[in-house]
């Protein structure tokens, strides 16, 4: 199963030395360590950090202008609640780095080969189990949904707070995912036709505007089918399934109420990439205000 990795140290030669230790902690757990490297706490890497989904932070505490504590909470407060792993080779910036209870870890770097190989070991154990693998794509859909939630509410401008407490979070079904899917994909129509409408001015400072929205809108490609498929038929997936327990072999496996459903580590890193990606969409949807255009 793939694992993603990403791993910030400004010391190229010193993770170059440890990295087949790395590799191999992992790939004897059968997993296939898809890692990233990166020099710095740049934009580069927190895009990659909080555009994806990540499995395992690794990183130097010793880096310029970076404090551990302030980051862990930076990487909570964006949802990203993987392993951390901070090393350091000067002991007393160790002592200003705290573990908190989402798999923190810090250790000097003569032990990091072994605490990799206990990370390596609890992921192991966490994504064979069957209810781990359920609640964790299920806290994954949780946060699309609230995103959507945002980007819902942002479109009642000056009552957003009144609408997102009143009527979504009091919703219940009457307003489902679908429905929230229904209103995204209807919100782009509007802007569309707006962008088309507006193409028959002769203004054309707001044609070329326009345009560039549109390309947007055509890179970003919400659609409602593609939604359907890979984000509310696998959360019902998910929703209707249950761990089962045999008794002669006592493994555990999770049984879904739908038919043909295989839940292996490819089907749990492909759904996992199916949220992001759409995670993704609602973001750069948001950034485009297009309740602006359709209600200016």
């Amino acid at each position: 199963m793939k694992f993603r990795i990403i791993w910030i140290d400004d010391s190229e030669r010193w993770v170059n030395s440890v990295s087949d230790d790395l590799e191999e902690a992992f790939a004897n757990f059968n997993f296939t360590p898809i890692i990233e490297k990166f020099g710095s706490v740049n934009e580069q890497a927190r895009a990659s950090i909080y555009n994806n989904y990540l499995d395992l932070l690794i990183i130097d505490c010793n880096l310029p202008g970076i404090n551990g504590n302030e980051f862990i909470q930076e990487l909570r407060g964006n949802r990203c609640l993987s392993h951390v792993v901070f090393y350091s080779q000067e002991s007393k910036n160790l002592n200003l780095v705290h573990g908190d209870n989402h798999f923190s870890h810090v250790t000097p770097r003569d032990e990091f080969s072994t605490i990799i190989e206990q990370v390596a070991d609890q992921a192991y154990r966490k994504y064979n189990h069957p209810a781990f693998m359920r609640g964790l794509l299920l806290s994954e859909f949780i946060d699309l949904e609230s995103l959507l939630d945002d980007l819902v509410s942002s479109c009642f401008k000056g009552e957003s707070s009144y609408f997102k407490e009143s009527i979504i979070n009091k919703g219940g079904e009457s307003f489902s995912l679908g429905t929230k899917q229904s209103f995204t994909c209807r919100l782009i129509k509007d802007a569309s036709a707006k962008f088309i409408k507006d193409a028959l001015t002769k203004d054309e400072e707001l044609i070329a505007k326009n345009n560039k929205i549109i390309a947007k809108l055509a890179e970003i490609n919400f659609t409602s089918s593609s939604f359907s498929t890979k984000i509310i038929r696998r959360r019902n997936i998910l929703a209707h399934a249950h761990p089962t327990y045999d008794n002669e072999t006592g493994k555990i496996t999770l049984i879904s109420a739908f038919p043909d459903v295989d839940f292996t580590g490819d089907w749990l890193f492909e759904t996992r990439n199916f949220i992001h990606d759409y995670k993704n969409k609602i973001k750069n949807l948001m950034s485009l205000n297009l309740i602006e255009v359709v209600n200016p």
